[in-house]
């Protein structure tokens, strides 16, 4: 139990950047739809919330739940976690950001989070501690 607490406690932030993954993929599990507009204004916005794509940023929170979880470095294991997670939450951001701009509407809170974990996961993958 003592090394659990201690690998949790080194990967905190990757667990629960994990946890934030997850919540993004519920919101779209909950909100259907949420980048389709009307008709004629169909985009490739569209897929990000498709069920495939929600389920590739699940496995994704699942693979960075791992990690913090087990701390386990084969396959060059945080750089490839870092990489998926800043691909997923800067597509998040921009599925947002463009849904915005589209819809005609000020930045919403979703973009302006997202863009956010994005700034936490760059910086703390150069200044962490591992």
């Amino acid at each position: 139990m003592r090394k659990f607490y201690l690998t949790f406690k080194k990967n905190q932030f990757w667990f629960w950047t994990a946890i934030e993954t997850y919540a993004v993929a519920m919101v779209f599990i909950v909100r259907t739809n949420f980048f389709d507009l009307e008709p004629p204004a169909r985009t490739v916005l569209g897929l990000l919330d498709d069920p495939l794509s929600v389920f590739l940023i699940s496995v994704v929170g699942t693979f960075a739940l791992s990690y913090s979880i087990w701390d386990f470095h084969w396959f060059f294991a945080r750089p490839v976690m870092i990489g998926l997670l800043t691909l997923v939450w800067m597509a998040t951001f921009l599925g947002f950001l463009i849904h915005d701009i589209e819809a005609g509407a000020l930045i919403s809170p979703g973009a302006v989070l997202s863009g956010g974990v994005i700034c936490r996961v760059v910086t703390y993958a150069f200044t962490g501690d591992d």
